[in-house]
């Protein structure tokens, strides 16, 4: 597809409705209201042919564009490849909706953990927002396992940048390894230097999940912060 034929193509796929709920939740995005898994199929179509032309030179005006060169990464099937284009990709996140959906659609990363933790170290300590947002992402996603586990909390300890939807990203990353590894990562909660904020949203996350019993739910209570 051409970049005329995918301008056409989202044209013709805007929802008007689709469009005001989403910029409700996604503050300062100039939407065409293209639903996400419109968006999705587009980016498998796109990668057939031409995708690192549209990658590279498509304007982004708009998110969905943004989108769209998130979603072709998944179909990447080369990590260095991969790596290469998220690293371009990663500096044109400005909001949650651009960071999460896509870097989760990386299944890649599964199969080269090692590599892709290494790549992901500079993102940990940087001081911009959504570039920390896009670690905590990676980190949850594909790296609260048995192997990673230490150094996934670790890391999430360390991601300092300031910024609520950083604050938000770590606190989420924290409530999903607490799921997995309730006893690593209530050790962490019981001793840490989080600020107050991420602190006290971990925890609350944690204790919304239904797959956390209520003794924890108690226990976890009284490690907030006042």
């Amino acid at each position: 597809m051409n970049l005329k034929e995918i301008e056409s193509f989202l044209e013709e796929h805007s929802d008007e409705k689709a469009r005001r709920f989403s910029a409700s939740l996604i503050p300062g995005a100039n939407l065409l209201g293209v639903k996400l898994p419109v968006l999705r199929k587009l980016a498998a179509e796109i990668y057939k042919g031409g995708w690192e032309e549209f990658f590279l030179s498509a304007p982004e005006e708009y998110t969905d564009y943004v989108m769209l060169k998130g979603f072709l990464l998944g179909h990447i099937k080369d990590i260095k490849i991969l790596l290469k284009y998220l690293k371009l990709y990663i500096p044109k996140i400005n909001n949650w909706a651009v960071c999460d959906s896509p870097l989760s659609s990386l299944k890649l990363i599964k199969k080269h953990q090692a590599e892709v933790w290494r790549f992901i170290q500079p993102y940990i300590k940087d001081k911009r927002e959504y570039y920390a947002r896009a670690a905590a992402c990676l980190i949850m996603d594909f790296f609260v396992d048995e192997v990673y586990i230490d150094k996934a909390l670790l890391a999430l300890r360390r991601i300092k940048a300031e910024g609520y939807y950083r604050q938000m990203a770590v606190a989420w990353a924290l409530s999903v390894c607490y799921v997995k590894f309730p006893e690593k990562t209530e050790a962490l909660l019981a001793d840490n230097d989080l600020d107050d904020f991420t602190h006290n949203k971990a925890i609350s996350k944690i204790r919304d999940s239904f797959r956390v019993g209520k003794e924890a739910k108690e226990r976890l209570k009284s490690l907030r912060r006042k």
